[in-house]
């Protein structure tokens, strides 16, 4: 669907179906009230038209005479009801109680004339019906009018269509809200459903499967496959997780041989050369990249089948960033700056996460600070209090990450394009933002003021209750 398309839920298309509907009913049930209205108007002048017509036909012997044929007129005439006609070139005869202008009588001969039917003519607050017809009396041709005051009848008929218009509204807005809640109600089952899909989304293994006997007949072959997909996913998720723990496992064990033969080889340096020294040297970091690496793809792993392995519970935030910066290398120790937090005391903030994972976080970005800062520049760590989160500042001093690459740093094996020359496989901050988002925290990047880069890793503030008040005792 084209992004210019309004976005619109179930509910409310059914409820402005519904409403557009009853609106259309009722419309064209005003129309084919209207319409009866006129076709009884035209019935009525047309029969009244051709009782003139025979009235006429039956005293033919009359038409000669002028004051004879008003005479008949005038039977025929009402107080609403006039007839007139006349002769080629003579005289309109006409008669009844009656008696229209002539500006009347010129308008109503000529709307007669251009129309076959009848036609209603409105004039000033009145309204007549005209009819005409032409006849042959006697071999004379006579053009006969009917003209019928319907002022009452259409007065009656806007109050009965007014009155008619009030009652569609009415009887909308009651149809429209028996329609809403019809609608909330059978949409209930589907809604019900969309709220526990919400849930296996977040967490598949916890879902429980959905009972398809309580719901809607068309919704049942939805449950069932939703129930199919979580039993599939569920087994797909735990052979994963079997996998990443069977090779955790196969590998750690060969990189603890092969370290425990390179330290008993490089203590025994004293017999090697310079060069095998140094190649003793690769081997080891090369054993410990490794093995940081089998560690984060375990973690990483972990972290995306289920959260039910972080223990998050309030910890010292200061205790920490102490632990993690006693877990890197002696060299980056010394490189580190601590800048304590602006009117608060380190000791007193306390974040709900999990320990292990906080240090696994802080361990990679020191480690990533220390690797893309020069030597001689140090690494600081800051700290920012707010009323439900602490932000965690990592800065370095480094060439920085542009920010068209600030993202796609986060993905597994990707690296910016100023590590050139730097080690790293590219995992790292992937781990980073798993335990995090786990944690119900968030981390990015920003530009550093006067070069560089700074990490923020945002955690959940543990905020302790304030103390009940109590009244003094008397």
């Amino acid at each position: 669907m084209s992004a210019d398309v309004e976005q619109t839920s179930i509910r409310r298309r059914l409820q402005c179906t519904a409403l557009l509907s009853v609106l259309l009913g009722y419309g064209v049930l005003l129309l084919v009230n209207v319409q009866l209205f006129k076709q009884q108007r035209h019935h009525r002048q047309l029969i009244t038209m051709q009782r003139a017509e025979r009235l006429l036909r039956s005293n033919v012997v009359v038409a000669g005479q002028p004051q004879q044929l008003q005479r008949l007129f005038s039977s025929f005439s009402n107080s609403h009801l006039t007839l007139w006609g006349h002769f080629a070139a003579q005289q309109s005869v006409d008669a009844g109680l009656m008696h229209p202008s002539a500006d009347l009588r010129q308008r109503a001969e000529q709307l007669a004339q251009n129309h076959s039917r009848p036609q209603l003519l409105r004039n000033l607050s009145s309204s007549y019906m005209v009819t005409s017809r032409s006849l042959n009396l006697n071999g004379n041709p006579f053009k006969l009018y009917v003209l019928d005051d319907v002022s009452a009848e259409v007065s009656f008929q806007h109050q009965l269509n007014a009155l008619l218009l009030v009652a569609a509204v009415l009887a909308a807005l009651v149809s429209f809200l028996l329609h809403r809640r019809g609608i909330q109600r059978a949409l209930h089952p589907l809604t019900s459903l969309g709220d526990t899909l919400e849930t296996f989304h977040s967490n598949p293994l916890q879902h429980h499967p959905i009972d398809p006997d309580q719901l809607p007949q068309e919704l049942k072959p939805l449950a069932v496959a939703v129930n199919d997909l979580r039993d599939r996913l569920a087994d797909s998720l735990e052979r994963q997780q079997q996998f990443a723990s069977s090779v955790s496992h196969e590998l750690r064990n060969p990189l603890t041989i092969i370290g425990g033969y390179n330290r008993r080889l490089m203590r025994r340096a004293e017999n090697l050369t310079e060069d095998q020294r140094r190649q003793l040297m690769i081997i080891e970091d090369e054993l410990r990249r490794l093995g940081q690496l089998v560690t984060d793809l375990v973690a990483i792993t972990r972290a995306e089948i289920s959260s039910k392995n972080l223990d998050c519970q309030p910890l010292c935030l200061a205790d920490l960033v102490q632990q993690a910066i006693a877990l890197v290398e002696p060299s980056a120790q010394s490189r580190i700056v601590l800048i304590p937090p602006e009117g608060v005391d380190s000791q007193s903030i306390e974040v709900v996460a999990d320990r292990s994972a906080v240090l696994q976080c802080l361990v990679h970005l020191i480690n990533n600070a220390c690797q893309y800062t020069p030597p001689a520049s140090p690494v600081e760590l800051g700290c920012l209090c707010q009323a439900e989160r602490v932000v965690l500042q990592v800065r370095d001093h480094g060439p920085g990450v542009p920010e068209e690459e600030r993202e796609l740093v986060f993905e597994r094996f990707r690296r910016g394009g100023n590590s050139a020359g730097c080690s790293g496989s590219g995992i790292g901050l992937a781990v980073v933002q798993t335990l995090v988002d786990q944690m119900g925290g968030s981390v990015s990047i920003e530009d550093a003021e006067g070069g560089g880069a700074v990490v923020l890793l945002i955690l959940r503030r543990c905020v302790s209750p304030a103390p009940e008040a109590h009244p003094p005792l008397h």
